[in-house]
């Protein structure tokens, strides 16, 4: 058991490290557009993904989806989030504006608590409301300081907390998830690719499409990692590595790409961090009174 929890404790590091570091990989790509980017994502992650789930024997999945109608209309539904979600993200990669983009993932969690409550009826408790004022007032004084919604943040935060809601209600593994949303998307990705240079891209590879090319590991092995690291440890143990992503995406910002963190980003970052640390320190005490009831039994 102890093993277990060091291995899903090593894969969910490397997985949240890897999502953390994207932003270079991205960086790198900056002198080409971030349509094109994402076509190339989209269709490398298709058939990386595919040649896992063959090799994997897991294709089984994919049959209890096609299966049923309403269940393609949400994974239809959820590709083009995912989609909306990595244009967003390879776009302020682009045009500097990480720190949005790691503060999008920062309340990525209080969006989801918000979601919860809106569609499933999920019954907040003080602790979780507080936590959802507080981010409020960090997005208000943006709004208020700089005159304008941090659109970046909200984009992917609301992206990414509606593509776990939909996910939700087709419960299956990273891998068919993936393909299905890949599979989808891919079609669209390769007429433009097809439009934008008349195919000569996919046709004869250059430097840019073998660094392009390099999109579907970049978006799969953590995918990978992160499912073998859900198998050995809690989810709500899990929960905790998700602030490793956003939190190195903050320190490339500003120590690597010469982003300014101002004072009214660091209010904003200060209120974020003050409702995380809310809910965390809630999960803690929950699990810590939990432990001591089965102790006492």
């Amino acid at each position: 058991m102890k093993q277990d929890t060091n291995q899903g404790a090593l894969f969910a590091t490397l997985a949240f490290v890897w999502w953390g570091l994207t932003p270079l990989y991205f960086k790198w790509l900056g002198d080409i557009a971030p349509f094109e980017v994402l076509a190339n994502r989209i269709v490398w992650s298709f058939l990386l993904v595919s040649l896992l789930l063959w090799f994997s024997y897991k294709a089984s999945g994919l049959r209890s989806i096609f299966a049923s109608p309403k269940q393609v209309m949400v994974m239809i539904a959820s590709s083009a989030i995912i989609a909306v979600n990595w244009l967003t993200f390879i776009w302020s990669v682009s045009v500097d504006r990480v720190l949005e983009a790691s503060m999008g993932y920062y309340i990525n969690p209080l969006v989801s608590v918000f979601l919860g409550m809106i569609f499933l009826k999920e019954r907040l408790i003080p602790v979780q409301r507080v936590a959802l004022a507080l981010a409020a007032i960090g997005v208000s004084v943006q709004v208020i300081a700089v005159g304008y919604l941090p659109w970046i943040t909200l984009v992917l935060a609301f992206s990414f907390g509606f593509y776990g809601l939909l996910r939700k209600l087709v419960p299956t593994d990273a891998y068919t998830g993936l393909w299905f949303e890949t599979a989808m998307a891919t079609p669209l990705a390769l007429i433009y690719l097809i439009w934008i240079d008349g195919g000569a891209a996919l046709a004869a590879p250059s430097v840019d499409g073998l660094k392009l090319a390099l999109a579907g590991v970049v978006t799969t092995a953590p995918l990978i990692w992160f499912a073998m690291a859900a198998r050995r440890l809690p989810l709500s143990t899990l929960g905790f590595f998700q602030y490793l992503a956003p939190t190195i995406a903050l320190l490339l910002a500003t120590l690597v790409f010469g982003e300014t963190l101002d004072w009214t980003k660091v209010l904003t970052f200060v209120f974020i961090w003050a409702a995380l640390l809310l809910l965390i320190g809630h999960n803690l005490l929950q699990r810590r009174r939990q432990s001591e009831a089965l102790a006492g039994k």
